[in-house]
């Protein structure tokens, strides 16, 4: 979970971009770092094997103030999407604060998005992790899709009790980036300030 810096006074929060393969995770990730200001944000570092790719960066938000006179940094991190990387997968997983689940929009996606709900309750479960206790955002991506499946379709197979807050969002294009963000950070540093 999140770790203190005291000596800088900083709260460093792991936020993890979940879902299946090319729905967007790291576009949002990549929208985020373009207009974070410089002096705001870390490197935006790619770990890379021959066939998978992992990205993450950090941040000093703006806006979100402080934690008992604490500022707050959020690492940004992106799973793999497809299962058969599920070790890297889990590993980042480790000390998660937030969670943002990236839903594909488009209707051949259906199957894959389920499966990476399930795989994504299963690898918190092996961190011993309830999914109840770790803030997740829902954002179902690729909106402006052609073919896009309702929105009440995509989420009654990802969260069928509509416990998760919903964002629509085109990552491509920024719409719903920023919001997404904003939310899960807000639910982190509230469950922070309760636990404190």
């Amino acid at each position: 979970m999140s770790t203190i810096n005291f000596a800088a006074r900083e709260i460093n929060c792991k936020i993890v971009y979940y879902g299946p393969g090319m729905s967007g995770k790291t576009t949002n990730l990549k929208h985020v770092f373009s207009k974070v200001p410089g002096h705001l944000r870390g490197e935006m570092v790619s770990l890379a094997t021959e066939d998978e790719r992992t990205l993450f960066f950090d941040f000093l938000p703006l806006d979100l103030g402080t934690v008992q006179g604490f500022k707050t940094r959020f690492h940004l991190y992106t799973v793999p999407g497809q299962v058969f990387y599920n070790a890297s997968r889990k590993l980042i997983l480790r000390g998660v604060d937030g969670i943002v689940f990236v839903a594909d929009s488009a209707p051949n996606r259906l199957r894959a998005n389920a499966e990476s709900m399930r795989n994504l309750r299963e690898n918190l479960q092996e961190h011993g992790i309830d999914v109840r206790d770790v803030p997740i955002v829902l954002q179902i991506n690729k909106r402006d899709l052609p073919d896009a499946l309702p929105t009440a379709m995509i989420r009654s197979v990802i969260d069928p009790r509509g416990e998760l807050q919903l964002f629509e969002a085109m990552s491509d294009k920024g719409v719903g980036v920023f919001e997404t963000l904003k939310t899960v950070s807000r639910l982190v540093l509230e469950r922070l300030s309760q636990n404190k």
